[in-house]
């Protein structure tokens, strides 16, 4: 008998996004005497500042990732002195094998290819720069002489050695520096974006108005 469902009812989080979506993101633009602008660009402008915020917010947490993930990777070649093609070593050796995230970072315009060199892959491109010289001069003296067609290089991760050159030593340091870089710092960034951009997007409005205010006045002198 006390069987009854309340449907209408919602959940904290429903309430919360209600609340903030009617505050913040329902704007009722003020009249205006000299600026041609509706709520629709308004809304508009909104989404961008959110938009702005989110991408500041994402870009923290791939800094925190690449800082961290892949800091620990450059830290790692660093402390074993991988400076050079003698001193390289495999992903197997420097305990990095498995590593999904580092695999991905260290290919060929991966997020750590500026810094981490590969010793197959440099022998490799310097076989074909030689290839070509002699392929060049071979058909110097052809009236249509072909193209030369270089060859792909087949990267196998499992076997292939690497290293950071000496002078990129300092630089990697200081862009893959841990310092700083954690999660609470984070989620601080977080919080105050996304309290400036309820802020702005609340204020917008009023902004508007004082900037068409200004208009009025310089006008009328």
């Amino acid at each position: 008998m006390f069987g009854i469902v309340l449907t209408n009812q919602k959940s904290l989080l429903e309430e919360l996004w209600e609340y903030f979506s009617q505050t913040y993101f329902s704007p009722k633009m003020p009249y205006l005497e000299n600026i041609s602008f509706g709520t629709g660009t308004l809304i508009s402008l909104q989404t961008i500042i959110l938009g702005l915020t989110v991408g500041i917010i994402v870009a923290s947490a791939c800094s925190i990732y690449s800082k961290r993930y892949l800091g620990d990777f450059v830290r790692k070649v660093i402390q074993e002195e991988c400076f050079d093609a003698k001193s390289s070593k495999t992903l197997y050796e420097l305990g990095y094998l498995k590593s999904p995230g580092v695999r991905n970072a260290i290919k060929s315009y991966g997020t750590l290819s500026r810094w981490i060199r590969c010793v197959e892959e440099d022998d490799f491109f310097s076989d074909v720069e030689n290839r070509r010289i002699e392929f060049e001069e071979q058909h110097k003296d052809d009236e249509k002489p072909p193209k030369f067609k270089a060859p792909a290089f087949k990267r196998d991760l499992n076997t292939m050695h690497f290293y950071i050159p000496e002078d990129k030593k300092y630089a990697a340091q200081v862009k893959f520096e841990k310092k700083g870089a954690n999660w609470l710092s984070f989620l601080l960034v977080s919080v105050i974006s996304l309290v400036l951009c309820a802020f702005i997007c609340y204020v917008l409005p009023d902004i508007i108005k004082m900037i068409d205010n200004f208009i009025s006045v310089v006008g009328n002198k």
